[in-house]
């Protein structure tokens, strides 16, 4: 069997390998292993005559500063495409009614909240740290805010990130800073002297060609640099001597440092013979499956037009399985005609799992009854359609997840020449992944 000699070997080509494999290459020889026959993992986009959709994430927040290195480095700051931020309202939808979110709200009348259930959640200003080791979102929040809180804000905000309920996310391992935030005391008195401060919120930014067009950057970048790139190439096996050996079907890929990438089933299967305790956690993760409905329309037909970023839906309302709206066409305008309106929608989840296998057709009544009585259109009828599946969606960072974190950074500790994670372990957003990939490949090379 043939091998390669190289310094680092990645495994996996989404955004936490090749992230991790770009900072790298500034000062070692990088081989990326990846099992399907492209790179991007789950970031892949649909391009039409007049329109480019996002499958998945839609871009990153502008506040890491190793996604600016990574975008200098790489060469790209031409392609960053900042989101219109001109009327950039969110929403929430409550009886099938949009209602604008704001600081104010508390202040404010509004259907998502009686007058008691603020008074109820004003008191938090009194609130002391968080002392529970690992709480779930519900557990903190509405110990801190009460359940109307929970209900009609936090489940959507979950539901916009993870797909899942709030019972179910791990605050220090799904959200460590905002858990940060939660040992300084009361979240209001932090949030009121943010608003004093006037500091800039972060700003939402991708490239022209969509998330994807990233990893193909960076995959362009790292084999005009002389790195290599194997596609279907699985990892069948690693073992350790005096260096790491990688074996895929077709040849062994020596080298003297490893990161491991991949999906959490392939990682505990690498990990079984090696670092068991590990494999089995990693083996435990879930991932939701999640559905994603892309829609466009003439203007024209639209009585309402939908302005602003999108909208969440109250934990009343995701009974249809639809969790949440993103309003495609205004968020990036120069990726669609001028006279259509785009969305994209995300049903399922944890909080629908079933839904996954319901019909094309089911899935997009679903979503277009939803349309119809938001932008008050009764007659709406879209002029493009696609449906797509992810039966392996979002990973779920459940109760024990940060007990995993935890073992991971140890583990780290004690082998400096293997480094694991993706978006199943420390974050799973866009930037995340490339701050954890900066991080790992400083490790390699202090």
């Amino acid at each position: 069997m043939k091998t390669e000699e190289v310094d680092i070997c990645v495994v996996g080509a989404g955004i936490s390998g090749l992230s991790l494999a770009a900072f790298a290459s500034k000062y070692s020889r990088v081989c990326v292993l990846e099992s399907s026959n492209s790179v991007g993992g789950i970031l892949k986009s649909t391009k039409t005559e007049c329109s480019l959709f996002d499958h998945a994430a839609n871009g990153w927040l502008d506040n890491e500063s190793s996604v600016q290195e990574l975008i200098e480095l790489i060469r790209a700051t031409e392609l960053v495409l900042p989101a219109n931020t001109k009327q950039g309202t969110r929403y929430l939808v409550f009886q099938d009614q949009l209602h604008a979110l704001s600081p104010k709200l508390l202040l404010q009348s509004t259907p998502l909240l009686s007058w008691t259930a603020k008074f109820r959640a004003l008191l938090e200003m009194f609130r002391g740290p968080h002392s529970k080791t690992e709480p779930s979102m519900t557990e903190v929040m509405s110990h801190r805010f009460g359940p109307a809180i929970v209900d009609n804000f936090v489940a959507p905000m979950c539901a916009g990130i993870y797909a899942s309920p709030p019972e179910n996310i791990s605050v220090p391992a799904a959200f460590p800073r905002f858990w940060s935030q939660l040992q300084r005391g009361s979240l209001l008195r932090q949030m009121v002297l943010r608003l004093i401060s006037k500091s800039p919120a972060p700003r939402l930014t991708s490239f022209d060609g969509g998330s994807v067009q990233l990893c193909d950057a960076i995959a362009e970048f790292l084999q005009e640099n002389g790195q290599t790139i194997h596609l279907s190439s699985p990892a069948t096996s690693i073992e350790f001597t005096d260096r790491w050996n990688v074996h895929t079907p077709t040849k062994t890929i020596v080298c003297n440092k490893l990161a491991l990438t991949c999906p959490a089933h392939a990682q505990a299967k690498l990990l079984k013979s090696i670092e068991p305790t590990i494999s089995q956690q990693l083996e435990q993760i879930e991932y939701s499956p999640v559905v994603v409905v892309l829609l466009q329309f003439a203007s024209e037909d639209l009585v309402t037009q939908p302005v602003g970023f999108g909208a969440l839906l109250t934990r009343q309302e995701q009974h249809t399985g639809l969790l949440g709206i993103l309003f495609s066409s205004h968020l990036f305008p120069s990726r669609f005609a001028s006279d259509t309106v785009a969305t994209r929608s995300i049903l399922g989840g944890s909080i629908a799992p079933k839904i996954i296998g319901f019909s094309d057709e089911q899935l997009i009544q679903i979503t277009l009854d939803k349309h119809k009585k938001l932008f008050n259109s009764p007659n709406l009828m879209p002029t493009f359609v696609k449906v797509i599946r992810w039966s392996h969606g979002i990973p779920q960072y459940s109760i024990g997840h940060y007990a995993l974190q935890q073992h991971i950074h140890n583990f780290h500790k004690q082998h400096p020449t293997i480094r694991l994670s993706g978006n199943h372990i420390f974050g799973v957003s866009i930037k995340d992944c490339i701050r954890i990939g900066h991080a790992h490949a400083t490790d390699f090379h202090p």
